[in-house]
């Protein structure tokens, strides 16, 4: 029956503008989709600001879109640095790509701080800049906090002696953590990347060159 009627997306009527609009899918990798959460949790937080009372119903969702944003921009991060390490010629197994989603999905699942912790090793394996002491600490407190994905999404999960939270202050605190991981060490995988190319084409031009020579 359900495949006779299609799916919920495609069942909706032709919109009426092109600012109605979404092209599914279009969000470019994990790394689009957790700007997209992080967005959403600024939506939240501007909802908060603009709510007459306070809006306590709003608190979980703000954090649980914050945390998803930070776990997929991690996991995004994990294979960017593993796919350097390949490209520098490491052959160990667990960095092929379908051992390394094997292992994010059964393994890791939604552990920001294993997460992070792995991000970290193959960071020091290509001798980059690893995430700042002060993002780790509250990566580590945020998987204390909600070490399997669920304590921001349901009621009555979530385990915490506070009674209160400082929403702006948290909200920077995440802002900038999602900033570090997500505009910091993605960028420097991106510039990593590069620079991999950047070097195999000077090798690949001496060797020619080399070849070329006549003694």
């Amino acid at each position: 029956m359900l495949g006779l009627m299609g799916d919920l997306l495609n069942s909706l009527p032709d919109a009426e503008g092109w600012r109605d609009i979404a092209y599914v899918g279009y969000c470019d990798g994990d790394a689009g989709l957790a700007e997209g959460f992080a967005e959403a949790a600024e939506a939240v937080f501007k909802q908060w600001q603009r709510s007459p009372r306070t809006g306590d119903q709003l608190l979980l969702p703000l954090i649980h879109n914050y945390r998803h944003a930070l776990e997929l921009a991690l996991k995004q991060a994990i294979r960017d640095a593993a796919a350097c390490l390949r490209s520098d010629g490491h052959d160990n197994p667990s960095l092929r790509p379908a051992e390394l989603d094997a292992h994010l999905k059964r393994k890791q699942r939604h552990r920001l701080g294993p997460l992070a912790d792995q991000l970290g090793r193959l960071l020091k394996e290509l001798a980059l800049d690893g995430l700042p002491g002060d993002t780790m600490r509250l990566l580590a407190r945020f998987h204390q906090l909600d070490p399997t994905g669920e304590a921001f999404r349901y009621a009555d999960h979530l385990q915490t002696s506070a009674r209160t939270v400082d929403v702006p202050q948290l909200t920077k605190l995440l802002r900038d953590a999602f900033a570090i991981v997500h505009g910091g060490v993605l960028t420097e995988l991106h510039a990593h990347v590069d620079y991999q190319h950047e070097m195999h084409e000077m090798r690949t031009d001496y060797a020619d060159t080399f070849d070329d020579m006549t003694f």
